[in-house]
């Protein structure tokens, strides 16, 4: 009987003891565990016998606090600050949760935004939350407003790049049929008008506009002449009527003859030569549009009909329309054509000594092809007096025939062209002057 009450008091003793847990296991020796035992009976009976003396109003003692227990009393308030630090730490979402948190909020914000906290006086609401609780729920509202927020403002931004994109698409699709109908001349004057006051082209490209438009007639009338078999003498026309007569509209815009579709008043004759709309100016178109048609219908002759006579008129009649022709009217390309006709055509090398001076006058810029067709004459020269020499030696005798080169004529204009300081040296310095000038 005694020994049932001694083990009903130890496992009594054992779930109330503060004796640490590792203490109440085996890992003790026998000895050790008999004398705790015998301890700890002891002290439980002379506990119940002093409870049982003292009065029922006293407080009973509080029980006495192990080691273990005054160190977790102590640590206790660091991690109750730690959890509430924690408690207090901001929440952070990735963009992915943003994303889920969003699409729901999107459907429920107001729904969300309707509801009201349930009044605490009301019967069988639920208490007040607490402030962890609060700020908490205060956080997490914060960030799904931030995600709905920008989730509006990247809507709107692609909304604004849609409108932007559809305003580049119709400006775009404006430019192009504007850009079509000035490199096929479809237009009226009254719409180059509105284009270059609505400032839809530039003046810069209203002009280079109407140059292509007129320049496309003036070919179209000179491959008509051709394939009608009309000869040199229908080029030629064409030139006269069409080409020769630009020159015209400089002295008549000055005068004020030109009509309002840039036609001379008054004159029927002159009524196809060019039609300037009158918000282009006729200088420019003029000043391009002429060296221009010189250049392809002297191409055109010499290329069609190349022993005729009218080629050698072609220089003469420019020169003698004037100074302005004779300025205006010169160009690289076309004194290159000029040079290839005197020399190929006519070996006339004074002549070409002659186009020379005339470039020098009238400031036209040689380029590398004016110094190749002088290069060309020079070969060529040195071939011919090679075979000379070579003939005379086979015969056995000097040829009693001068060579053509030897010619005064021809001497001299050789000195001019490739002696020192000739047009050959100074074109190629000149040339390199421009090349070096470009490339700055």
């Amino acid at each position: 009987m005694s020994a049932r009450i001694s083990r009903s008091w130890l496992a009594l003793a054992t779930r109330n003891s503060p004796v640490p847990f590792l203490y109440q296991t085996r890992t003790l020796n026998g000895a050790s565990l008999s004398s705790w035992r015998y301890t700890q009976h002891y002290s439980t009976s002379n506990d119940a016998a002093n409870e049982a003396e003292e009065p029922q109003d006293v407080k009973p003692q509080e029980p006495r606090k192990s080691y273990i227990r005054k160190r977790a009393a102590a640590v206790s308030p660091q991690q109750t600050t730690t959890r509430s630090a924690a408690a207090q730490k901001p929440l952070t979402m990735t963009s992915n949760e943003k994303q889920i948190f969003g699409n729901l909020l999107e459907q429920l914000g107001t729904e969300r935004r309707g509801q009201t906290q349930p009044d605490s006086s009301t019967p069988g609401a639920k208490p007040a939350l607490r402030d962890e609780e609060m700020d908490e729920m205060s956080q997490i509202s914060a960030i799904f407003d931030s995600v709905l927020q920008d989730m509006r403002e990247k809507r709107q931004r692609a909304e604004a790049r849609s409108v932007e994109r559809q305003v580049e698409a119709a400006s775009m699709q404006a430019s192009t049929e504007i850009e079509e109908k000035l490199q096929t001349g479809e237009y009226t004057d009254d719409e180059m008008a509105e284009m270059v006051s609505s400032k839809e082209i530039s003046i810069d490209r209203a002009i280079e506009a109407v140059i292509t438009r007129e320049s496309v007639k003036i070919e179209a009338a000179l491959w008509e002449a051709i394939d009608e078999g009309k000869g040199d003498t229908g080029i030629w026309a064409v030139c006269k009527d069409r080409i020769f007569n630009i020159l015209r509209h400089l002295d008549d815009e000055k005068k004020g003859l030109l009509g309002v579709k840039g036609e001379v008043a008054g004159d029927e004759s002159n009524k196809t030569v060019l039609a300037v709309p009158p918000c282009v100016p006729v200088e420019p178109v003029v000043t391009e549009l002429y060296p221009k048609m010189l250049l392809v219908a002297f191409k055109m002759l010499n290329l069609h009909h190349p022993d005729s006579q009218l080629i050698g008129q072609f220089r003469a009649t420019i020169k003698s329309m004037g100074r302005a022709s004779a300025v205006l009217g010169g160009s690289t390309g076309l004194y290159n054509e000029f040079i290839y006709f005197y020399w190929r055509g006519c070996h006339d090398l004074p002549g070409v000594v002659s186009l020379l001076r005339d470039m020098e006058v009238t400031g036209v810029e040689p380029n590398r092809r004016t110094c190749s067709l002088l290069g060309s004459i020079k070969n060529q020269r040195d071939h011919d007096l090679r075979s000379h020499w070579r003939k005379a030696r086979v015969e056995g005798q000097r040829s009693t025939r001068e060579p053509w080169w030897d010619l005064a004529p021809n001497r001299k204009a050789v000195r001019e062209l490739f002696g020192p300081d000739g047009w050959m040296e100074k074109l190629e310095q000149r040339v390199r002057e421009i090349a070096k000038a470009q490339a700055y």
